[in-house]
């Protein structure tokens, strides 16, 4: 009797990732704050709203439409009392949620596009800031390959001048 050889499945290799260039048009502010269980929690969001002005590979379908990259910031405090306080209310310190970067998701379509991340509280604001004065005036964010228009943020890159490539 023959032996049957299995052949092994091989993994497709991994995609390329996705590359959007944008140009930042306006930043809006907004700030949340409110009562949550045992405690009180804020949130700090910035809107950056930007004109898509290179893709690669190329989709031409969205270059020249608005994407909105969202950046928030956020911080709990507990109703616990807190003895180095010394003024009413004495709900403790406030802690950063999350202390590291976190990059939520990318979603394109035909009325343009949205990517979101909350960022560690330092970050934020002085991003936050570079964007409001206008200095920062490009976004580059990668993605892995979108499907039905919603994909992974892998990376947000921030900058004065456009990257060498889109």
């Amino acid at each position: 009797m023959a032996k049957k050889g299995h052949a092994r499945k091989r993994k497709p290799l991994p995609e390329p990732e996705h590359t959007l260039l944008a140009t930042v048009k306006s930043v809006t502010l907004s700030y949340y704050v409110g009562n949550h269980g045992d405690g009180v929690s804020d949130e700090a969001i910035t809107d950056v709203l930007c004109d898509i002005v290179a893709m690669a590979p190329n989709m031409p379908e969205h270059l020249g439409r608005e994407v909105t990259c969202l950046l928030m910031c956020s911080r709990e405090y507990s109703r616990v009392d807190d003895p180095d306080e010394e003024r009413w209310p004495r709900i403790g310190k406030g802690q950063p949620v999350p202390e590291r970067p976190f990059l939520l998701n990318m979603r394109l379509g035909k009325n343009g596009g949205l990517f979101s991340a909350y960022l560690p509280e330092a970050a934020y604001w002085a991003l936050q800031a570079d964007l409001k004065s206008g200095r920062l005036k490009y976004i580059q964010a990668r993605f892995t390959k979108p499907r039905h228009g919603h994909s992974n943020l892998t990376s947000i890159y921030f900058s004065e001048t456009p990257p060498a490539e889109p």
